[in-house]
């Protein structure tokens, strides 16, 4: 569900800004004039965006200013064609699973860059002109296994509360202490943390949510997600 909101944000900010886009021009301007003006403005934000337009063979059709800026930070050095050989990977695994599970939207996490303080998470979505797909690159601060991070998951606080010391690897009467509430009530915000999450045991929960935060090392999240 996260994972379906955060593309459905990304085509709703990109429809947004096509709608200012029109409302920002002059209805007496001169057709010609007009669509010349929404052009200018339509590549403008296009190149503040991280964002490359590619091929179902991941061959680079357009590049903006800012994905530019960003790969050369993330030292991700690529010819004008190809992309960097990790996204190239990446990328091809997107369509792996695009082919075997027949989704419009990709299945997989996005793929997370790490260095300093900071990430880049690149986010994959698919079927924008025919063969052709849309990679959107932002960089991010790096997420913390938190409490509020966790409610990010579709938790309620309590279980978020509850997930949080299950990492910290206290036991069920131990957490029941912590937050001044029964074993029993415990065991039942863990069958609900159990549901949301679609696992089995307390382990699985934690490393779907490491998995979910974007926490995991770049390789694994490349390969396994």
């Amino acid at each position: 569900m996260l994972k379906q909101r955060i593309s459905l944000d990304c085509d709703k900010y990109i429809l947004n800004l096509m709608h200012q886009l029109l409302m920002e021009t002059d209805e007496d301007t001169p057709k010609f004039n007009k669509e010349q003006q929404i052009l200018i403005l339509f590549t403008q934000v296009f190149n503040s965006l991280g964002a490359i337009v590619v091929t179902h063979e991941g061959e680079i059709q357009l590049m903006s200013q800012e994905a530019e800026k960003l790969l050369s930070q993330y030292s991700l050095p690529h010819t004008p064609q190809s992309l960097p050989e990790p996204l190239q990977h990446w990328f091809k695994h997107q369509i792996s699973l695009l082919k075997s599970k027949g989704k419009v939207l990709s299945p997989c996490l996005p793929l997370h860059i790490e260095r300093a303080e900071k990430q880049l998470v690149i986010r994959f979505i698919s079927n924008l002109i025919a063969e052709q797909y849309l990679l959107l690159l932002e960089e991010q601060e790096l997420q913390v296994f938190s409490v509020s991070s966790l409610e990010l998951l579709g938790l309620t606080k309590r279980e978020a509360e509850v997930l949080f010391w299950v990492a910290k690897d206290k036991s069920n009467e131990a957490i029941a202490g912590l937050l001044n509430c029964k074993k029993g009530t415990v065991r039942k915000h863990l069958e609900h943390i159990h549901a949301k999450l679609d696992v089995q045991t307390r382990t699985a929960a934690v490393m779907v949510a490491i998995e979910r935060l974007g926490l995991l090392k770049r390789s694994f999240v490349a390969i396994s997600s």
